[in-house]
């Protein structure tokens, strides 16, 4: 008898250490706000779910997130911009909000900038955009099933003379191209539908080259941390404490 009132004591001596050290590692795990909202914009031919893994990561890391949603099929390329405009002003609840666009997102957030936005743009990564006409939207133009699935967007981002007409972004953005693509209809480094030299655009603050595919590419880790450090400090380069 004795020897069991003193274990049970002692028991919940041990159990009560360890629920009071719960808030502490709740409070090492707990990651401070940013403030800063993260818009999401998906590739032609997705859905906002193709932006979910990206959008879950840096809600873990602080930020707000919205994800666009739009469809190319059924609306024009102004109507879709348009459409985001009147998007971030209805949903924006920060003060500082940046962008982030796979593919033809990023033609829709170009387009978009020709007008007015709300006030408090911070940085615009682009993944796989497609900053010139594109090889593969050239090649398929004038074919019924493509110009049925991907509608006005798919034509205008064939069309050399609206990329004349589309400004770069005022505020500082970075591309980040992927190089793993096997398509026969490439002779130049690619990610399977977008060549890396087609990404590129003139006032970029940053450009990098990942090893992935176009599709894959929005999911990597490779992703959310080159986009996560060019949103922090307008750079893909890891800073280095000296």
């Amino acid at each position: 008898m004795p020897t069991r009132v003193l274990v049970r004591p002692a028991w919940l001596v041990i159990a009560v250490f360890f629920i009071g050290c719960l808030p502490i590692i709740g409070r090492a795990d707990r990651v401070e706000p940013k403030h800063e909202t993260v818009v999401l914009l998906h590739g032609m031919g997705r859905t906002r779910a193709a932006m979910m893994i990206l959008a879950w990561r840096f809600e873990k890391a602080g930020y707000e997130t919205l994800n666009f949603p739009y469809g190319q099929k059924s609306s024009s390329l102004n109507e879709i911009s348009d459409a985001l405009t009147v998007f971030l002003e209805k949903n924006v609840r920060t003060p500082r909000y940046h962008f982030i666009g796979h593919s033809l997102g990023n033609i829709i957030v170009r387009n978009a900038l020709r007008k007015s936005v709300r006030p408090g743009l911070g940085r615009i990564v682009m993944l796989a955009p497609p900053n010139r006409a594109a090889h593969l939207a050239k090649l398929f133009k004038d074919n019924r099933l493509y110009r049925w699935i991907m509608g006005d967007s798919g034509q205008r981002l064939a069309d050399d003379e609206f990329y004349k007409t589309l400004p770069a972004p005022a505020v500082e953005f970075g591309v980040i191209a992927g190089d793993r693509g096997q398509s026969l209809t490439f002779d130049e480094p690619n990610d399977g539908i977008v060549a890396v030299a087609t990404t590129r655009l003139e006032g970029m603050k940053a450009f990098v080259i990942v090893h992935h595919t176009h599709t894959l590419l929005v999911n990597t880790k490779d992703a959310f941390l080159l986009s996560k450090r060019f949103l922090e400090s307008g750079s893909f380069e890891e800073k280095v404490e000296k």
